[in-house]
């Protein structure tokens, strides 16, 4: 679970809008650079991922990067809701 998602949950049960729009946006910014990075690391080492060999270091990175985006994924999901409730 991100970090966020106990300020999410903190924020919501205060009824603090502000801080929800704003750790919202923090969520956003920090998927969009995980974006960046899934792109460039991809275009770089997209042909040095074996699919048979995937116990890597290349592949170990991938997979904690993946980790991490999908829970930031999941606190962005959950700031929408509180947001609209």
């Amino acid at each position: 679970m991100h970090t966020s998602y106990q300020k999410l949950v903190d924020a919501s049960s205060n009824n603090d809008r502000v801080e929800l729009e704003k750790i919202y946006m923090e969520l956003i910014v920090e998927k969009m650079k995980l974006d960046k990075f899934f792109t460039m690391f991809l275009d770089k080492f997209e042909s040095a991922m074996d699919c048979e060999d995937s116990n890597t270091p290349i592949w170990n990175l991938y997979r904690t990067k993946h980790k991490h985006y999908g829970d930031i994924d999941q606190a962005v999901k959950a700031a929408q809701y509180y947001m609209k409730k």
